[in-house]
């Protein structure tokens, strides 16, 4: 199996579990109350602590130490940024339900987020 490929079903099982993690804290903390907002920042920092370590540990094989851990959180950085600026426009319109908004916002920034782990923060691990 090509690395690449290998490497894509490897982050879609970790994505999976950061997935979950993150959106039930963020169904959790809307269902108390929470703003959406609020309630992404939480459940991504969640999901992100997750994904540091098995992304780095499983997916990609990382052996670039600390440089990977400033590349990671800059480039998570990035990719939140992007997502959130999603959930607002999609919350701003207001024509989607909120968690709908939520999940289309986490699939940008999933295919984001893996691009630049792929070819920014491991890329010399394959």
């Amino acid at each position: 199996m090509p690395l690449v490929v290998e490497q894509l079903l490897k982050y879609g099982l970790v994505g999976v579990m950061n997935t979950l993690i993150t959106f039930i804290v963020i169904v959790l903390l809307s269902y108390l109350g929470f703003s959406p907002v609020t309630s992404n920042v939480i459940g991504y920092a969640c999901g992100l602590a997750n994904s540091f370590f098995f992304n780095g540990r499983f997916t990609f094989t990382s052996t670039n130490g600390r440089k990977a851990v400033y590349r990671f959180l800059a480039g998570f950085a990035l990719a939140y940024s992007i997502n959130l600026a999603a959930l607002l426009a999609l919350t701003h319109q207001g024509d989607l339900p909120e968690m709908v908004s939520q999940a289309v916002a986490m699939l940008v920034y999933n295919v984001c987020f893996f691009l630049i782990m792929k070819f920014w923060i491991f890329e010399k691990d394959g």
